[in-house]
């Protein structure tokens, strides 16, 4: 999977409570990411592997909101069999890795491209 910079925020927020589930406007919230972008990032990580998602079950009308989706990493306390908790980790830590060779050539640079995130509320 391509790590772009938009899902090094996704997997950093996911990353923040690996055992915790969030739904798509958490994460939106959490990057500053649009839902339109937040979305395909989702379908490629759990097509991936990487998360799992389920459907809230709930009476929209008697909740008056739709139902939320929600998305975990694979591989946390509940998905124990899934490894996307560690791929995150070790893609992330590669991207880190790859932007600190980069900054290394600079003489300035910014400290973090894809700073502290968290959809942990």
């Amino acid at each position: 999977m391509r790590l772009t910079l938009q899902v090094q925020l996704v997997l950093r927020a996911l990353l923040a409570d690996p055992g915790r589930e969030c739904y798509g406007l958490e994460i939106v919230e959490a990057t500053g990411l649009p839902p339109g972008t937040i979305y395909p990032i989702m379908a490629r990580l759990e097509a991936a592997g990487w998360v799992d998602s389920r459907w809230e079950l709930i009476d929209q009308r008697a909740e008056g909101r739709p139902r939320r989706r929600y998305y975990r990493l694979t591989g946390g306390p509940a998905h124990p069999a899934g490894e996307g908790v560690g791929q995150a980790r070790a893609a992330l830590a590669e991207a880190d890795a790859r932007q600190r060779a980069r900054r290394g050539r600079r003489l300035a640079g910014p400290a973090s491209a894809a700073g502290s995130v968290s959809c942990a509320g």
